[in-house]
């Protein structure tokens, strides 16, 4: 079996409610006094990305196919490219592109193995007489 790519075809996420969480690997003991006992539970645990998109008609078509089909429905793991990381250029301490010899710029690649994550997706205009509509959903990055 092959993973599958998220579309290509389909937008970045939204900036405003983009965010990424970490995954809490730990196991707290309360104490009787003091601070509580923590130490590792698991050594590798998936990260949470609310993910916001605005699609089009066709856009939330080819959303819809790659839901229903091609992940069946939220339950195989996908590939996407880092929405916050990949295609970037790679900068310098100061903020100045990293360029190659002929002066392109280095561009980060960052790929990550996710799941639909708790949130399944849902859908909404995008605002009031749209016809946009805004895609929102979790997803699990795997470590």
């Amino acid at each position: 079996m092959s993973l599958v790519w998220y579309p290509p075809e389909l937008p970045r996420p939204e900036r405003a409610p983009y965010q990424v969480t970490r995954g809490d690997g730990r196991s707290r003991r309360a104490e009787d006094a003091g601070p509580p006992n923590v130490r590792r539970r698991f050594s590798a645990v998936a990260s949470t990305v609310a993910f916001s998109t605005i699609l089009t008609r066709a856009q939330l078509a080819r959303f819809d196919r790659f839901f229903d089909e091609e992940i069946k429905q939220g339950t195989l793991p996908f590939l996407m490219p880092a929405p916050d990381t990949d295609g970037l250029p790679l900068l310098t301490d100061d903020g100045t592109p990293l360029l190659t010899d002929a002066g392109v710029p280095i561009l980060v690649a960052e790929t990550w193995l996710c799941l639909i994550g708790q949130q399944m997706p849902s859908r909404a205009p995008s605002s009031p007489g749209s016809v946009q509509w805004r895609v929102t959903f979790d997803i699990a990055v795997m470590p």
